[in-house]
């Protein structure tokens, strides 16, 4: 791509602010402000390029995720790639650590389906690192960040991998019911699944057993992609302006859904901004029963309580329920649980107080997310509606133990 004087001049004086200042003054509009202490946020310098064709200015722009670049110097795949994306296009904007990340990562892809590669074309990077927890999409870089926990496959290739808790895990004291997500078949069993972590009946693991957890980690972090830069408006970049600056003055697909079928419910957005962003608590939501919780839920189009923390994971949330039944015929139950007081360990411990079998086909949320799929998918991947299904709902007082027994 051609760049004219005055970008060449933009694209040389961003080069220097980039690194000399790793954040610049309040009133940049070039990158999204990211405190220097926020948590989450992992160390990427161990991490270059797989590929040798890879440009190498790329390597600076998909790892300094503080910062953005213009497009002319980071561009998303599909303004590189007029054609169908393909693996050796992914290939070419994959970051890595260890070099086996990046080549579980394309072994799973080639499991996927096709058409699933064109989501890629609002990608800048993928970049897998080792002490990247948890996964995260970045709108300075338009790159997904993997945890490589969702691709080892034995103990030599776990043991790379830096030992840390995803930071929202504390959050959870701050609240008296917990949210719990469970993934099953059309006939309510629980599905297969096998763990992200090292255990002694844990120590090797096929890529097809990974690819179940891998691709709704995919599908979501994509959609997060394809909401910031959606695939139409990708030709439309102005390559003198950063990428952030490109996302900031378009409209996220997200507002189709919002114009639409907007979440409402200011109790269960506080609750979410405790759970996940790790707001203090007001009074009422450290009061909140998981009955409570579960009544405020059941009347809105949300299929996770997530999906209140903002739009984007909203958005985010109902695409990848409809992928994952889509391709692996595999529907949410979500459920919300209170604990028991004087167990201190064990399934004992926990009781269903609200919960949805197909949470996905509840009439409030099956709108919502048809409506997310197809804003996603199209034109590039016209999305198609599943058979009618009912929301099952789980008898209250139902011990957690009989949920999770195989």
């Amino acid at each position: 791509m051609g760049l004219s004087s005055n970008c060449r001049y933009w694209s040389s004086l961003l080069v220097i602010v980039t690194f000399s200042l790793l954040l610049t003054a309040c009133d940049d509009d070039s990158h999204q402000e990211i405190a220097l202490n926020a948590k989450g946020y992992p160390d990427l310098s161990r991490v270059v390029a797989y590929s040798d064709t890879t440009p190498k200015q790329y390597l600076e722009c998909a790892i300094n995720y503080r910062t953005s670049c213009l497009v002319s110097q980071f561009p998303p795949i599909g303004l590189t790639f007029n054609t169908a994306v393909t693996l050796t296009d992914i290939e070419q904007r994959i970051f890595a650590s260890h070099p086996w990340m990046a080549e579980r990562f394309l072994s799973a892809l080639a499991l996927l389906p096709s058409e699933v590669l064109s989501l890629f074309r609002s990608v800048g990077a993928i970049v897998i690192a080792d002490d990247i927890r948890p996964s995260f999409y970045s709108a300075n870089t338009a790159t997904i960040y993997i945890d490589p926990r969702y691709l080892w496959r034995n103990e030599k290739e776990w043991l790379t991998i830096i030992a840390k808790q995803d930071f929202r895990d504390q959050f959870q004291a701050n609240v008296p019911f917990l949210a719990v997500r469970q993934t099953v078949d059309s006939e309510g069993n629980y599905a297969s699944w096998v763990s992200n972590e090292y255990t002694e009946n844990n120590t090797m693991r096929t890529t097809e057993q990974l690819l179940l957890a891998l691709f709704r980690l995919l599908v979501h972090e994509l959609a997060h992609a394809v909401d910031a830069i959606p695939p139409a408006s990708i030709t439309s970049l102005d390559p003198c302006r950063t990428i952030y600056q490109n996302i900031s003055a378009m409209t996220p697909l997200n507002q189709t859904l919002y114009d639409r079928f907007p979440l409402q419910d200011d109790i269960l957005f506080d609750a979410a901004n405790v759970l996940y962003d790790g707001v203090t608590p007001s009074y009422e939501v450290s009061t909140l029963t998981a009955s409570q919780v579960g009544a405020h839920f059941e009347v809105e189009g949300a299929s996770d309580l997530y999906g209140y923390s903002n739009r984007k994971e909203d958005m985010a949330m109902l695409f990848q329920s409809y992928m994952m039944y889509e391709h692996f015929g595999l529907q949410d139950r979500f459920l919300f649980l209170s604990q028991n007081e004087g167990v201190a360990l064990g399934c004992d411990r926990y009781t269903v107080e609200w919960g949805q079998t197909g949470r996905m086909f509840d009439p409030l949320v099956y709108e919502r997310m048809m409506l997310a799929a197809e804003t996603i998918l199209q034109p590039a991947l016209p999305a198609r509606s599943p058979p009618e299904r009912k929301a099952v709902p789980i008898p209250a007082g139902t011990p957690w133990c009989e949920m999770i027994d195989d």
